[in-house]
């Protein structure tokens, strides 16, 4: 099975409390929720890192129940009351196409996960650019190491890369900012995918398909050539 948001963790932490005090012998009441905040001597508090943290952290490990959650979170900080993922991820992109223009934004989630969301190059690209370079998300991704011809890491290289990557089988794609050897920014998306090969993956194989790990390596190898040409071509 799949792990999935907690659509209600009041309930949740009220469930996990009934199962940690009875292996203890406390025999706790079913939980409850309740809209006013009790009285009483707080034992212990656990505050979370701030947002940017979390979403660094996203970013960089690609935590997708996270990002299903900052999502869920999100919309209902804009006043909206998904019902699910999918209405969720609706509201997301209709602010996506008033805020940045992107009419081709349509996702069905806030992980990427869904097959069925669907993206341009171009929409991506324009988003980065009204993100701004230097701006709060340039600043939430993760650093990537640029790549020689040879597939190894280019030590010393006279560029920088910070992007997010995205892998799914048969699909793998990075969009970011790049800082040419002269300082020129750059914003790019690079999307490959195989979409025959995907849809040929037998149901008991979709964990690992044959033949999926080989292409992954050379879709990256690809994009590291991308962005070596573009950052020389255009950081002089």
């Amino acid at each position: 099975s799949r792990w999935l948001p907690v659509r209600r963790p009041d309930l949740y932490a009220g469930e996990v409390a009934q199962v940690l005090a009875r292996a203890q012998g406390i025999k706790l009441p079913k939980a409850q929720a309740v809209t006013a905040r009790p009285t009483g001597t707080a034992v212990a508090v656990q505050e979370s890192a701030d947002l940017a943290t979390i979403v660094r952290l996203v970013l960089k490990y690609s935590t997708n129940l996270t990002a299903e959650v900052i999502g869920l979170t999100a919309s209902q900080k804009r006043g909206v009351a998904p019902g699910d993922l999918r209405s969720s991820a609706k509201a997301m992109s209709d602010w996506a196409h008033t805020t940045f223009g992107a009419r081709d934004m349509q996702f069905v989630d806030h992980s990427g996960l869904g097959g069925a969301s669907r993206i341009t190059a171009r929409d991506m690209v324009q988003f980065l650019v009204k993100a701004g370079y230097g701006g709060p998300l340039h600043r939430l991704m993760k650093d990537i190491a640029p790549r020689g011809a040879d597939g190894k890491v280019l030590q010393g290289a006279p560029y920088s890369i910070q992007a997010k990557t995205g892998t799914l089988n048969f699909v793998s794609s990075l969009a970011g900012y790049v800082s040419a050897a002269d300082k020129t920014p750059l914003v790019f998306a690079i999307f490959t995918g195989d979409p025959a090969r995907r849809a040929d993956i037998a149901r008991a194989n979709m964990e690992r398909p044959e033949g999926g790990k080989a292409w992954t390596r050379r879709a990256r190898w690809l994009q590291h050539q991308l962005l070596r040409r573009w950052a020389g071509l255009y950081g002089v």
